[in-house]
């Protein structure tokens, strides 16, 4: 089990990684020396693997799609010799290990469904064990906070963090110059990056990365700076509910939003098009929680829902929200 102060400083430090040590300690009660020492240790351990900054992809016009990929690997030396390949391909901005009939869902962004079709067949030739899969494409995700590491008791007013994050759906075009677009690159890159070593990395004033930053929030292209977490080393099973529906109205659909959003296990809601229409990300300390808060969706939206399914979730190799062709 991860320790209290570990559960309490992922909360906050998951949700937003370049808060201050000093701010982190305020709001879980302890010095900022031992704040940093277990941000050192979850860091050294692997427990956080890596970071990641949330950019809403829409606002360039990029899609994303989703490719399920059955039966390719059979031992787990042929999975990591693939996932090395795959973290090298500059389309593929996530990569996670799977269960049940799926061995990998990579997520990949392209501009239009015939650049990414050229880009999977051209992977699929050089990788032949990736020719079964299943592709649903991305309409709109709302990201949650992991409010399951909080203790219950907790009062609402201490929490600063926002309750939900939109990214994906239906937004305008944003163009960028050229000073807007390597910042939120070196911010992609490293979502920890000081301010002075941006400026002096891309010789921009301190003013203007400040300004630019502020900016980038402000037209919500940067939503957030984000930790990835080792569900297993954190003792924590992450699954994937997927559903089909039918017959389902705008306020069936809000209801069903607010029932994620004020579900302390459920991160993440996504809508897709192909061979289901909704996946929700649940991570439960056991099975029989996840199962518990299965089967209540099963049976609070069984009038709407044609088909179900679940999937265990293993480990995530590369999160992104932004490719090389992007920008």
């Amino acid at each position: 089990m991860i320790k209290k102060i570990d559960k309490r400083l992922l909360y906050f430090y998951g949700e937003n990684c370049r808060l201050s040590l000093s701010k982190i300690a305020k709001k879980i009660h302890k010095s900022p020396q031992l704040v940093k020492y277990t941000i050192n240790r979850l860091e050294k351990n692997e427990i956080i693997p890596f970071y990641y900054t949330v950019v809403d992809y829409s606002c360039f016009d990029m899609l994303l799609f989703k490719v399920y990929f059955k039966g390719g690997c059979s031992k787990s030396s042929e999975l990591n010799l693939l996932v090395k390949k795959l973290m090298e391909n500059p389309y593929v901005a996530s990569i996670y290990e799977m269960g049940g009939q799926y061995d990998l869902l990579v997520e990949f962004m392209a501009q239009n469904p015939s650049k990414f079709n050229k880009e999977l067949k051209m992977l699929i030739k050089e990788n032949e064990e990736l020719n079964n899969y299943d592709i649903i494409i991305n309409v709109v995700s709302h990201l949650y906070p992991r409010d399951y590491l909080m203790p219950k008791n907790k009062k609402a007013k201490e929490i600063t963090l926002p309750s939900e994050i939109i990214v994906g759906g239906d937004r305008d075009k944003i163009v960028l110059n050229d000073k807007e677009k390597r910042i939120l690159l070196a911010f992609v890159e490293n979502p920890k990056i000081r301010l002075t070593s941006i400026a002096s990395k891309l010789d921009i004033n301190i003013k203007t990365v400040i300004s630019v930053i502020k900016s980038l929030k402000s037209k919500k292209i940067i939503r957030a700076y984000k930790s990835a977490l080792d569900m297993e080393k954190c003792n924590l099973i992450n699954n994937k509910i997927t559903l089909k529906l039918h017959n389902i109205e705008p306020e069936k659909e809000n209801k069903m939003l607010d029932f994620c959003l004020n579900n302390p296990n459920i991160v993440k809601l996504s809508k897709t098009i192909g061979a289901w229409d909704v996946e929700i990300d649940v991570e439960t300390s056991s099975p029989t929680d996840f199962r518990e808060i299965y089967l209540k969706i099963r049976e609070e939206f069984k009038d709407v829902i044609r088909s179900f399914n679940s999937y265990r979730m293993y480990k995530v190799f590369k999160h992104n929200y932004l490719v090389d062709d992007s920008l």
